[in-house]
């Protein structure tokens, strides 16, 4: 059950909502109407609204709590932005610094609020001790294979519903000639830029493709053992609704489902431009639709799970918060179709996470403005 605190924020947040929905609510100096007639308003925190579609979360940390606690009340899931990747939790070769994770852990706890476990293997975000350690493919598959024993079972099941077991394995864009070789995966050979960094390794040089069957193979064995029953093993990365990375993700999937290895789910990270969305409109829908049914044919779940819109803007004009709102319509349109099973063994989308709470100085834009106010994207994505 919620506090009472908790409680009457949600009840202040319920009639913020309302007053948006009467079209009386000033939004940025504007007054934003109601969409088109045939579309019904659904009042209430955005956990609510879409209780029978899928959760609404959002990525936030230990530290910044306390700043968003309020809005975090729209919300029944949460992503850790950074504290539960190996980097945060094991700088030095066994020693853990879990406090950051396990306060944001208790935080959902006496929330009520879920979480999304982010992420065990990455190729970013690798402590020295490991790049030092991997010297050899058996190595670096028993370093992952701790890694994730060690991180699942002292988070356990209680609050978190899935994790991203692997993330960003593929390469950014794939080229049809790498699509059809197989070429795949993101390596330091093929991709120098994104390695030009401290905290990297290439698993892929080290391992080869064997890394993310390794990954999911050891997720699954840690349900089994310890009876984590409803717990999910996702797929994580970015551009998957771009054609060629979505047939990769694809073929990489029927890869490991062809060897009978578990995986549940995919996230897509969209971390989607206002102009590419604008210059295409029915284009861009079209194909972000096209991976999302792609995905969920496979007998996957779809998380939506670092949703943000790069508007140009760090101060949006009237006109890009309407566009803004556009597109955040749209994405939501597809995955409430998307809720529920489009064939007989299709999976369906069931969380979608905006990748922070409220919009700061960037470019990168939210639901919610600065201050803590609900955007003409809200009024967008509660009208259905």
């Amino acid at each position: 059950m919620f506090s009472v605190t908790r409680r009457k924020r949600k009840n202040l947040f319920k009639s913020a909502f309302a007053l948006l929905a009467s079209g009386v609510l000033l939004l940025g100096g504007s007054v934003f109407s109601a969409c088109a007639d045939d579309a019904q308003h659904h009042e209430g925190l955005l956990c609510d609204v879409y209780s029978d579609y899928f959760k609404i979360g959002a990525a936030t940390s230990s530290g910044t709590l306390k700043y968003e606690e309020d809005l975090l009340t729209n919300f029944n899931s949460i992503t850790s932005t950074y504290e539960m990747k190996w980097g945060a939790l094991e700088p030095q070769s066994g020693k853990y610094t879990y406090g950051g994770a396990d306060r944001l852990m208790q935080w959902a706890s006496e929330q009520d609020v879920s979480v999304r476990g982010h992420c065990l293997v990455w190729y970013r975000n690798v402590p020295d001790w490991v790049t030092e350690a991997a010297v050899d493919k058996q190595t670096a598959l028993d370093l992952i294979d701790s890694h994730i024993r060690k991180t699942m079972t002292h988070f356990g099941d209680e609050n978190i519903y899935c994790w991203d077991v692997v993330n960003e394995a593929l390469h950014d864009s794939i080229t049809e000639e790498q699509l059809e070789s197989g070429n795949l995966y993101r390596n330091a050979k093929d991709d120098e830029r994104h390695f030009a960094r401290e905290d990297v390794f290439d698993w892929y040089a080290v391992c080869g493709d064997d890394y993310i069957a390794q990954a999911f193979r050891t997720a699954a064995q840690v349900c089994d053992e310890n009876g984590y029953t409803e717990m999910q093993l996702f797929y994580n990365d970015y551009l998957l609704n771009q054609p060629r990375k979505r047939d990769a993700c694809v073929q990489m999937v029927k890869e490991l489902q062809a060897e009978g290895v578990r995986i549940d789910g995919i996230g897509m990270q969209a971390h989607y431009s206002l102009s590419s969305y604008t210059s295409d409109k029915r284009g861009w829908i079209k194909d972000f639709e096209a991976a999302v049914k792609a995905y969920t044919g496979l007998g996957l779940d779809v998380h939506i799970t670092e949703l943000d819109i790069d508007t140009g803007e760090k101060q949006l004009s009237e006109e890009t918060e309407k566009l803004q709102a556009e597109m955040y319509g749209k994405i939501f349109d597809v995955c409430r179709k998307y809720s529920k099973p489009w064939k007989s063994g299709a999976g369906c989308v069931t969380s979608v996470t905006t990748w922070g709470v409220k919009d700061s100085e960037g470019n990168c834009k939210y639901l919610f403005d600065a201050e803590g106010n609900p955007k003409a994207a809200v009024d967008e994505i509660t009208y259905f």
